[in-house]
């Protein structure tokens, strides 16, 4: 049976539903009597679940409705849903009458805002496909940029947020840091053992904050941390003539190393743009 990667929160299920059924065009897969919640598969059939935000799903429902790691984003806010192409979703979506923009990270990603219901909007994704040599540029820059994009400011005005219950720009940083830690490990693996089956723990983000005290630590030896690892690797990936083509296996996929190093290039960005506005709302 489907289990659901996605869990929104709703402030009335009827009227959400229906949202999401007549305007995006949801399949509803499932429902129960007497259980405020529903199932649908989304463009890329892949199953959400849809509750009332003042109820939690009973045991043994949630187990059996949810993925082990699903993602539940509060109400109002980004909902990231991948999709093949963004000029697609676009052309379909259009005679749903929403407000929808139009969003491009060179390099990295293309994708449409979408107004939706309950406050979220609906991020329709797509990833691009650029040369090694502009992947190996774009994560090199991405160097100076962290650095630039908290330089000067004070212990207090790290602890800024765009709004509260959202990360400030201290956390931010360290969140960075840390995934760039964790893909180390599997890019180094593949460039030692190339095709190697790699099997790690999944990076869940919210345990590490917590764990790591990111609320509380300093953040001056971490970026001189960021600057060594990934210097690090753009020297391995100079040395080793095939580096950028070198590849580790999961249970899920196999990834090259120019993946990877897309991937932490394009997360990084995502958090030093959301630092850039924070101190544009808050004037620092």
């Amino acid at each position: 049976m489907n289990r659901a990667r996605l869990l929104l929160r709703a402030e009335k299920l009827e009227a959400s539903m229906a949202f999401y059924q007549d305007r995006l065009g949801w399949r509803l897969i499932r429902q129960e009597d007497g259980i405020s919640a529903w199932m649908a598969m989304d463009e890329q059939n892949s199953a959400v679940l849809l509750t009332v935000c003042q109820e939690e799903l009973p045991e043994p429902l949630r187990g059996e409705w949810l993925l082990p790691h699903y993602s539940a984003p509060q109400l109002g806010s980004l909902v990231y849903q991948m999709t093949s192409s963004v000029d697609e979703t676009e052309k379909r979506l259009q005679e749903s009458g929403l407000p929808m923009t139009r969003h491009e990270e060179p390099g990295h990603t293309r994708s449409l805002h979408v107004a939706a219901i309950d406050g979220y909007t609906l991020v329709y994704w797509e990833e691009l496909h650029p040369a090694d040599e502009e992947i190996v540029r774009m994560y090199e820059e991405g160097i100076e940029t962290l650095e630039q994009a908290v330089a000067g400011m004070s212990d207090e005005q790290l602890d800024l947020s765009e709004m509260p219950g959202k990360w400030s720009v201290r956390e931010q940083v360290l969140h960075v840091i840390d995934l760039e830690l964790v893909a180390l490990h599997k890019v180094k693996f593949a460039l030692a053992e190339p095709g190697r089956f790699y099997q790690g723990n999944a990076f869940q983000a919210d345990s590490w904050h917590a764990g790591l005290a990111y609320s509380r630590r300093s953040i001056a030896n971490e970026l001189v941390l960021f600057r060594a690892v990934r210097q690090h690797l753009l020297g391995l990936c100079r040395d080793i003539p095939d580096a950028l083509a070198r590849t580790i296996r999961t249970e899920r996929r196999e990834e090259n190393v120019a993946q990877l190093l897309k991937m932490m290039a394009g997360h990084a960005n995502h958090h030093i743009r959301a630092i850039q506005r924070i101190r544009e709302r808050h004037g620092v």
